[in-house]
């Protein structure tokens, strides 16, 4: 063979095995860069994922759930008290151990204890065009965990039961419901890419402004919503008319909060909240018919007949506050004989 063809066979073997490495490092490159940047969108889509669940997913759910946990027991007071329109006979939501084991039990499983008798709460569920909703925490765990699959993303929650729940009152118009010990994890499919949570803790406040006043369900029958009032100024006769009569409440150190009102406590609370009951009507069940701060009323506290500073010398009718609401609405009393009420 020709020493030249030789030659000219190599280096056109050789130069097409460049380019044969070339193309095929190229590929690779290609391939490394492809390999990279389906990486980066899945850790993309996870964290953004992982960041919504923890400022908006969980404490969405945990907020729809403890609220619709409120107006659960709320409608159990309204169910369970027919007829009953006195303190000895009225239900409240009464725990064997305290408030928060009642939320952990109406959050997970919908259920409240009193005693021995267990109740489900069915308000715990909302039927929508023919679609029943569930407003416990697992449900809606399990509506997120959806979701996240959806965008190929795996979801796993701790048990709910496992978590620890508290709900206190922290202003007049606000309640916290906190649940803590909370774990999770999330990953995609191939688990190449994966988030743990554990020890997490989330909160919600609920206004009170949206419910019912538990005492007048109980003790009157009546769902009456809690307006905030935005009177400050009692001097003028025509406010404190205005007060009870729509009727309104206001903040009061020596009243209960909403929390001890759902559970029958008339222990004063720098939380509390108060509001004069209407002194005309005749379907209040004091027997007296006497009306008075409401949480006084109910507790048959009596006090004094009111003046009515447009009939100098008298007093409004069958409107009788204590010596300390007196003052608190500044309002005084005619000292007639039957003051205080006996």
């Amino acid at each position: 063979m020709n020493k030249k063809a030789i030659v000219f066979t190599f280096i056109v073997v050789s130069l097409l095995s460049i380019v044969l490495i070339a193309f095929l490092l190229n590929l690779a490159t290609k391939n490394s860069q492809s390999k990279l940047q389906e990486t980066n969108v899945k850790v993309e889509t996870i964290n953004s994922f992982v960041k919504t669940v923890n400022t908006q997913l969980i404490p969405q759910a945990l907020k729809s759930s403890s609220n619709r946990v409120v107006l659960s027991w709320l409608h159990h007071l309204n169910k369970t008290n027919v007829g009953l329109k006195n303190r000895g006979s009225g239900k409240f939501i009464v725990s064997n151990t305290n408030l928060n084991t009642e939320l952990k039990d109406a959050l997970v499983d919908a259920h409240y204890r009193e005693g021995v008798t267990l109740y489900y709460l069915d308000y715990m569920n909302e039927t929508d065009n023919g679609l029943v909703i569930n407003y416990t925490l697992p449900s809606i765990l399990n509506e997120i965990r959806d979701v996240a699959g959806d965008s190929g993303i795996n979801f796993q929650y701790d048990n709910p039961a496992t978590y620890t729940y508290a709900i206190t009152q922290i202003s007049p118009w606000e309640i916290k419901v906190e649940i803590s010990n909370v774990g999770y994890r999330l990953n995609d499919t191939r688990n190449e890419i994966s988030w743990v949570f554990s020890g997490r803790s989330f909160a919600t406040i609920l206004n009170v402004t949206n419910y019912n006043e538990p005492m007048m369900l109980v003790f009157n029958e009546r769902e009456v919503t809690i307006n905030k009032t935005q009177i400050t100024d009692f001097s003028n006769i025509n406010n404190l008319v205005s007060f009870y009569s729509r009727p309104e409440y206001r903040e009061h150190s020596d009243a209960p909060s909403f929390l001890n009102r759902l559970q029958g406590n008339f222990t004063p609370d720098v939380n509390g909240i108060e509001t004069v009951l209407e002194p005309n009507p005749a379907y209040f069940p004091n027997p007296s018919g006497y009306s008075n701060v409401d949480f006084e009323y109910w507790g048959y506290v009596d006090g004094c007949e009111v003046d009515d500073p447009g009939s100098p010398g008298s007093y409004i009718s069958n409107l009788y506050l204590t010596t300390p609401h007196l003052a608190s609405y500044i309002r005084t009393h005619d000292s007639l004989p039957n003051c205080p009420v006996t």
